[in-house]
């Protein structure tokens, strides 16, 4: 069973308050259905008609997408809003009424939570106190979280800890039936081999195709990170670790993007000081020639005859050589000191794979198990690579559509390792066997007694409940 979905607990707010009426009726519709002699209590039944509800409209969505994908340009334009939205109570499930979809989906979970408890019981099996208390923790915490919800809609605490707890007992049907001693068992062999089918385990270094700046490569740059990685293999295959490999990469390329930032800091801070003493020039010449004269007929003020220190004319020739030569000259010595100083780091962006001095730190390795079915990671043509061109074994370059990477990729055997396998067992084998299980629980219910309370039906009627 899954965990509850949030636009549920929303779509339960809608419908507590019509619940709220129906909830006050008689004893006649305390229960759904009698499955084999065992009557299964209204909670259930109404917590199955909300599930079935919402997967109505969650397959109706799917309808109207995949009806309004078939048409033409022309005529998704010309399709009115109306029929897409079609209200779920005016359409059909799988070419049957929604409202009667939704009371055979709820028929359908009743049956097969019949059908677990009577097997688990037949099997000899038992929840442990920790599936108990587990199964408590989780149940207190939704139902403080959506417990009012539930109430209103006439799901009790009680019914819906007996849902949760049939789906623990479902599993551990499950894991009886398939695990080793049981009636299907699956093998460690088997288990190992779809393991090994469907999944890879892969090491990898990611090259960006682009210089520091992040501008792409030319096809000369290109060549000179195809040679790199090709000298990478070489490497590796005469013992160097390929984890080290890829931290020497992204020390290189971590060098190209912080001398292309230095030399951009350095040239910003030579045109703003360019800029400066451009504006000093300009401000010296102006005052020069803006200075007031005192000629004949100029009238001079009291300020004026007290002119400032500053404004004043240098006693003597070696005075002014004194504030005037020494500070063109220092400049010119401090403009190209900083022009040293700060274009060095740029040539650095010229460091290659061989001349670099790099410090290895703490190794980050990019080791990672892929899945065949998936094939998005770490990027789609390394995938179909790794699926349909490797060996175990094998280590080559890929390089992705758009034109922006380089993959140096190395398969490895999965299986080698026990670890990877002790833990993914449990998911593999349900991945292997869950659907067919499906079809085991669907042969317990075939053979079933089913009486359904008309009553309840009735009063629990999913148009009314949950219609627009």
């Amino acid at each position: 069973m899954s965990k509850l979905n949030i636009k549920k607990i929303a779509a339960l707010g809608c419908a507590a308050a019509m619940l709220g009426s129906l909830t006050a009726c008689g004893e006649k519709t305390t229960w759904g259905a009698v499955i084999d002699g065992v009557q299964i209590p209204a909670g259930v039944f109404i917590y199955y008609l909300e599930s079935a509800h919402y997967e109505a409209q969650q397959k109706l969505s799917e309808q109207n997408s995949a009806a309004g994908a078939d048409l033409s340009p022309e005529g998704a334009a010309a399709q009115s809003s109306e029929t897409v939205t079609l209200p779920l109570f005016s359409s059909q499930i799988d070419g049957v009424d929604a409202k009667q979809w939704i009371y055979d989906e709820a028929t359908k979970s009743m049956q097969e939570y019949a059908a677990v408890e009577a097997k688990f019981a037949e099997y000899g099996l038992a929840l442990t106190d920790e599936d108990k208390e587990s199964a408590q923790v989780y149940i207190d915490q939704m139902w403080e979280y959506a417990g009012e919800y539930y109430t209103a809609m006439g799901i009790s605490e009680s019914s819906y800890k007996s849902i949760f707890l049939n789906s623990s007992k479902k599993q551990k049907l499950f894991e009886t039936i398939y695990s080793e001693g049981g009636e299907r068992a699956v093998s460690d062999d088997e288990i190992k081999t779809y393991l090994d089918e469907n999944y890879a385990l892969i090491n990898y270094i990611e090259v960006e195709l682009k210089d520091g700046e992040g501008n792409l490569l030319k096809s000369e740059g290109k060549a000179e990170r195809m040679e790199m990685l090709n000298s990478y293999i070489e490497r590796y295959k005469n013992g160097e670790d390929f984890d080290e490999l890829n931290a020497e990469y992204v020390t290189y390329y971590d060098n190209l993007k912080k001398a292309a930032e230095e030399a951009a800091a350095a040239e910003e801070a030579a045109n703003a000081e360019t800029s400066d003493e451009t504006a000093a020039v300009t401000e010296v010449s102006r005052s020069t020639a803006e200075a007031p004269l005192a000629g004949e007929g100029d009238e001079l003020t009291d300020s004026d005859e007290e002119t400032p220190a500053e404004t004043e004319a240098p006693a003597d020739d070696e005075t002014a050589e004194e504030t005037t030569a020494p500070s063109e000259e220092d400049t010119a010595e401090e403009t190209e000191a900083s022009a040293e100083e700060t274009t060095a780091p740029a040539e650095t962006a010229a460091v290659s794979a061989e001349n670099q001095d790099v410090t290895v730190g703490a190794v980050n390795s990019n080791m990672t198990v892929i899945e065949k079915a998936d094939k998005t990671v770490p990027c789609a043509e390394v995938a179909e690579k790794v699926f349909d061109g490797m060996n175990k074994g094998d280590i080559e370059i890929v390089e992705t559509a758009d034109g922006e990477h380089y993959y140096l990729v190395l398969k490895l055997d999965i299986l080698e390792d026990g670890e990877y396998f002790t833990t993914a067992k449990d998911s593999l084998l349900s991945e292997m066997k869950y659907d067919e299980f499906e079809g085991v629980v669907s042969d317990w219910t075939a053979s079933q007694s089913v009486s359904k309370n008309d009553a309840a039906y009735k009063r629990y009627d999913p148009q009314k409940m949950f219609g627009e």
